[in-house]
């Protein structure tokens, strides 16, 4: 599946990311997505909109701001 910036997405935050704040979920796809404002989250469904894209050898990453 192709992403880009500004998309908006729907993801469930599966643990917290290593920064503050900072969730990490996967898209149906199995696209990893750094979530910003989702660190509280676990376990949650948050709507978020992606602001960077980074292609790696394995994939993709995704990073997203999450929706107040």
């Amino acid at each position: 599946m192709d992403y880009n910036c500004g998309d908006e997405i729907e993801v469930v935050v599966d643990r917290e990311g290593l920064a503050q704040d900072v969730g990490v979920g996967h898209l149906p796809d199995d696209t990893m997505v750094v979530l910003v404002g989702a660190g509280a989250r676990v376990g949650e469904c948050v709507q978020a909109t992606i602001v960077g894209i980074e292609k790696l050898r394995l994939g993709s990453s995704v990073l997203a701001n999450v929706k107040l």
